[in-house]
């Protein structure tokens, strides 16, 4: 398998539906998250990532679970792991 091991830190957007006071809302900011996987793919726009897979024994196929899709300008920070 060719895919490097990384953690991605990113922002996640954040809602809410309810009412709100002035307070809440000042203090209300996005979520800091982080991933841990497999880097699939990345480019200026989108970084995409999986963690876990499986490989057809018959035909080679690999197929990918817990993926995920990440518009760049959320990521802070991706470092390779071990």
């Amino acid at each position: 398998m060719n895919y490097k091991k990384v953690k991605i830190i990113w922002i996640d957007p954040t809602g809410q539906t309810g009412w709100q006071s002035q307070e809440d809302l000042e203090n209300f900011n996005p979520e800091e998250c982080v991933i841990e996987g497999y880097l699939f793919s990345k480019d200026k726009k989108l970084v995409k990532t999986f963690s876990s897979y499986s490989i057809n024994s018959d035909t080679g196929e690999m197929t990918f679970g817990d993926t995920n899709v990440l518009p760049t300008s959320c990521i802070k920070s991706i470092k390779a792991i071990k």
